[in-house]
Formats: C-alpha cells, structure tokens, sequence
C-alpha cells in the first residue's frame, strides 16, 4: 500500500532520523517540510517500508528517499508520485542519498546520467578558521541586494538556489559598485546550518574571494547555529581541500544522481 503521510507520521520519522546519514531527507522533515509532500510504502502487516517525498519550487524534480527495510522498492513510489503530482511523461528526477542506499536501490532505478559522489562536511575546527584580512571585505547583503544576488546565481548556474533562501543571510564582495563574490545558506536554523549558493565572477577567481565568502558564511554559522555544514563533489579537489583548511571535516558520502520518474 502506498499513500501519504500524515503531519504525526512525520514526527515520528524525524524523532529517530540520522541526521548526517540522511541530510536530504532531514531538511525535507523539517526546515522544508511546508514546500514538500511525503509516499509511504507500507507491507500487508502495516509496516512502513520506507518514504519518498517530493520538494516544490525549484527548477527540477527534486525528490528525496528514505529506505527503511530491505524488501522497500522505489518504482511503485514513482508511479504514484509521477500520478499524483501531475508530472510529465519522460520526467527526470533527482535526489541525494548516502552510499549505502545508492548500493540499494541501484538496481531499481534507470540513471539518466552516472550518479556523482558528494561529500557532506561538517566545520570542526573553529581555531584554524582565518580571521577577515586586508583587502576586500565580505559585507553582509541586506534586501537592496536581493534582484543582483538572483541574477547572479542564474549567471553561476546554481541550480539548488530558491527565493526562499533569499529570508536567510547572504555574503558577499563588491567591487566599484557591482557584486562580484556572494553566498548564502540553503538552510539556517538554530540547529544547524548549511551553506550554499557560492560564487565569485569569472573574471576575479583565482583572488581567495570565494574563500573570504565562505570563511564569513562558516563564522557566522558558528555564531548562530548549534553545527555548520556544506556538501561539495569529491570530483571538485580545490575545494575539498580549500574546506578542510577553512576546518571542516567529511562526516558522509553520498550520490546526487538523477533517474528516469518511471516505475
């Protein structure tokens, strides 16, 4: 049986939930739980089998899943989800999981594109986090900013961005008047924080902006929220090691990976 779930059925998930194991789906249960929907697959015996949620408002199909027996099958979630949301025929969808669930669900799924390893990290070393430097400063952007932070984050081609995130802090560097470094957080809570949406202009990489940036996101995280994180692809090399220096940790590897919404 599948169908959804209920607002306490929720709850329940979230008060055993791993956090670092299923940071997708975590953010999904809570921070934005208002902008999604949650499939239940049940057994004969009503045992939840496992979840797959859907997150309206962005710019792709982004889903999330949650398996929690070994007899959980995706592709009748699929189906439902496709009927239910009114998705198109040929949809694609994509979404974060850890290893072990990719390993899972392999065989269930039709790739439309070799899943990408993404490594979620954990800021654990306050003490080596440099303090501000001479030279361009990292100013918090208040609301007069908001339509050039938009254009820029379509001109970086940041895929994950919303409006919504545009409640929490952003950062960023300008230089003669134009915006030309920024980033903000794809979740800000008092419970933990995730940075995202980082970027600095083609023509002024290669100058430390976009660690200056991150260094201010990450400080400011520290300040306001009990953990600090960010997810980063193992492929980006640079930036693994530019996170680490800046006092960040692995904690988790997962896939983002996208798959045909069929079942």
């Amino acid at each position: 049986m599948i169908r959804e779930l209920t607002p306490d059925e929720l709850d329940q998930i979230l008060s055993t939930i791993d956090r670092k194991r299923h940071f997708l789906y975590y953010s999904y249960l809570t921070i934005r739980r208002p902008n999604t929907i949650h499939f239940g697959q049940y057994s004969e015996r009503g045992e939840l089998l496992g979840v797959l949620a859907f997150l309206r408002g962005l710019p792709f199909h982004a889903f999330s899943v949650y398996p929690l027996a070994c007899s959980f099958r995706i592709g009748p979630l699929l189906s439902f989800a496709r009927t239910r949301l009114s998705l198109p025929d040929g949809a694609t969808g994509s979404f974060i999981v850890n290893s072990k669930d990719l390993a899972d669900l392999e065989a269930q799924l039709r790739w439309t594109g070799s899943p990408r390893e993404l490594l979620l990290m954990k800021h654990v070393r306050e003490e080596i986090l440099p303090l501000p430097s001479e030279g361009p400063q990292v100013q918090l952007l208040d609301a007069s900013y908001f339509g050039r932070i938009e254009a820029k984050q379509r001109e970086w081609n940041a895929m994950a961005f919303s409006r919504e995130e545009l409640n929490y802090p952003f950062y960023g560097v300008t230089e003669q008047g134009e915006l030309v470094a920024a980033g903000g957080y794809h979740v800000f809570t008092d419970e933990y924080a995730e940075l995202g949406n980082i970027g600095t202009d083609v023509a002024r990489r290669r100058r430390g902006l976009g660690t200056k940036v991150c260094a201010e996101l990450t400080r400011h995280g520290r300040a306001a929220c009990a953990e600090v994180y960010l997810n980063v692809l193992t492929e980006n090399e640079g930036a693994v090691r530019l996170y680490e220096s800046l006092g960040y940790e692995i904690v988790c590897r997962q896939y983002i990976a996208e798959f045909a919404v069929e079942g």
